[in-house]
């Protein structure tokens, strides 16, 4: 660095110390036209930072991150995508570019095909909701002897070699819905179903061993009838959910550990059930919203899913950038909500 001062490049550049702070160490929270206005002003003056000179750089060789999701009927992802494009506009003056591959449900032939396109288009890095299987975890491997960065999001996987993950703390989500369920049922005996998008899906399955130790060690009057496979698909998930409660007619709560939610809120309320059985499901989508109001469900714990999207592309970026290495974990923020959140005072 030579002697040019923050102070200097603030004064020409019409803005605080702080915002030019913000702008030589790739801090959020700044427009991406400024940052690139407030990096040449400091180039103009000689100032030679390592990593104002590379972000000036890696406009003239842009890099591209592969994104791959399962992300097709699934509404969940459509906050995801917005922190992905926010997170690809905030560096796109950088020659940041985003390939984004999406697919329905959780076949793992899918999931292998599409990665191996992203490569085919000579990524830089990739980000994407991995499935729980010895295939995807070989295939990590694979792309990590190749030198390129990986973060999963959304859901990590048991195996195979990443950068990171980013996403929620998928027990102890689970083991809120219980401690919920729990206040509900007040010591009463209940019957209750899991609905769940995949077994295949290793967050799912944490939800689900979270859920069932809070209600093993804390809730003896309540029993598990059955855990049964939405593959986050709407119309199987409105399926199972009308023929258990017909096979369950004292069925007294479902957790919702997934997507499927407007199926099963379909069901629950063409039986009239709406306010007389408990529904627990996870996260904040514009359906779970109408369900909340309606009484359909009764609780919702979000997982802020903008975050999950931004997140890996900002390590990304800078770990290509520069090498620098992300947290090992980045868990977001669980918060559990009821209808009573959404009114506006």
């Amino acid at each position: 660095m030579t002697g040019v001062s923050i102070k200097k490049i603030a004064e020409i550049a019409g803005v605080s110390r702080g915002t030019v702070d913000r702008a030589l160490n790739d801090r959020y929270g700044i427009d991406s036209q400024l940052k690139a206005r407030i990096l040449q002003v400091a180039a103009d003056l000689g100032y030679r930072s390592n990593r104002a000179g590379k972000m000036l750089s890696i406009r003239k060789s842009p890099l591209k991150i592969g994104v791959q999701m399962p992300s097709i009927g699934n509404d969940f992802f459509l906050e995801v995508v917005r922190g992905l494009n926010a997170a690809a506009q905030e560096y796109e003056d950088f020659g940041l570019t985003l390939s984004i591959q999406t697919m329905k449900g959780f076949d793992v032939d899918t999931q292998i095909a599409q990665i191996r396109d992203l490569l085919a288009q000579n990524i830089n890095g990739l980000a994407f909701v991995p499935i729980n299987h010895p295939a995807i975890s070989a295939l990590l491997d694979e792309i990590a002897a190749r030198g390129i960065p990986v973060v999963t999001f959304n859901t990590d996987i048991a195996a195979g070699k990443r950068l990171c993950y980013v996403g929620t703390d998928y027990w102890h989500s689970g083991a809120t819905a219980a401690g919920v369920l729990r206040l509900l049922a007040k010591n009463d005996p209940l019957k209750v179903l899991i609905l769940t998008g995949s077994v295949q899906v290793l967050g799912h399955n944490q939800r689900i061993t979270g859920f069932n130790q809070i209600i093993r060690q804390n809730c003896p009057a309540i029993s598990i009838v059955d855990v049964l496979e939405t593959l986050d698909d709407e119309d199987r998930s409105y399926t199972i959910t009308a023929q258990a409660l017909a096979i369950h007619p004292d069925l007294g709560a479902i957790y919702l550990t997934a997507g499927g939610v407007a199926g099963a809120g379909r069901a629950i309320a063409e039986c009239q059930l709406q306010g007389k059985i408990i529904v627990i499901s996870n996260d904040l989508t514009q359906t779970e919203r109408d369900y909340l109001e309606q009484g359909v469900i009764t609780a919702t714990v979000d997982q802020q899913p903008y975050e999950q999207g931004y997140k890996p592309i900002q390590y990304l970026f800078d770990y290509l950038l520069d090498g620098r290495l992300p947290p090992e974990q980045t868990i977001t923020h669980s918060e559990i909500l009821i209808r009573e959140h959404l009114i506006n005072p």
